[in-house]
């Protein structure tokens, strides 16, 4: 199995085809099967690579606590090991926050990014305020299985598939991972550095994904050379739930 050893964790990865690199991150408590109708369809032409971010999947962290930066800090050492200078970073969710980290931290190297239902903060409006702090209470006590199970029925309603898939990647998780998990992604914030991101930008939203909605037109308003998508027939696994249309954007994107 191919790995990266970083920072106090072993990262697990995936590298398929030859071309301009792409990197594809996944969404919190999912793992790098997220991407596989994107792995089959874009390394046919390009250079893919896919990865479980620290704690998720088949990667292992030392279970030292870690803050926000990391999840970036992996990101680039990954890029460093592969020796990929400048890449176009696609990412899901947390997937998408954390690649506008590195683009905003590391500019010279992030030649675009795709963005999928990706928030840019979890303190956007006083709902966000509220409850995302009670979400984090909730990480320390629900059973992972009841949590797995919960997703894999909310995010099968366009593709029945997913729900294995999404049952199986949440239930790898252990508590004690997922509440580190969620405590770091929920420090992200890149609201007010938006502005400064250079490269162009495509932000692709499941027209049913009401989780991160209500940030998307801001998004698309504040960040400069950023395109705004719509996928219709789908939720939050966006990639998943419509995959001709979400690829269709993405090949139009890179060329």
């Amino acid at each position: 199995m191919p790995f990266y050893y970083g920072k106090n964790v072993r990262l697990y990865y995936e590298d398929n085809g030859e071309g301009e690199p792409i990197v594809f991150t996944h969404g919190a408590s999912w793992n790098h099967q997220l991407w596989d109708p994107q792995v089959e369809e874009f390394s046919k032409a390009y250079r893919v690579i896919t990865w479980d971010v620290r704690g998720h999947g088949k990667s292992q962290d030392d279970g030292e606590p870690f803050t926000s930066k990391t999840f970036t800090e992996d990101l680039v050492g990954l890029l460093n090991y592969l020796r990929i200078d400048k890449v176009t970073l696609c990412g899901l969710s947390m997937g998408g926050i954390i690649s506008m980290q590195t683009a905003i931290e590391h500019p010279a190297r992030v030649k675009g990014l795709i963005l999928i239902g990706a928030p840019c903060t979890f303190r956007f409006n006083r709902y966000e305020r509220l409850v995302v702090p009670m979400q984090r209470m909730l990480s320390y006590v629900m059973p992972m299985r009841a949590f797995a199970k919960a997703q894999g029925y909310y995010f099968s309603r366009f593709n029945p598939a997913n729900k294995s898939f999404i049952e199986e990647a949440v239930q790898s998780l252990t508590r004690k991972d997922w509440s580190q998990i969620w405590q770091a992604l929920t420090e992200m914030d890149v609201q007010d550095d938006l502005k400064d991101i250079s490269c162009p930008v495509l932000i692709i939203q499941g027209e049913q994904d009401y989780m991160i909605k209500h940030q998307q037109r801001y998004m698309a308003e504040t960040i400069p050379n950023a395109r705004w998508e719509i996928i219709k027939d789908a939720n939050h696994a966006t990639n998943r739930d419509n995959p001709s249309a979400v690829n269709a954007l993405i090949d139009d994107f890179l060329r």
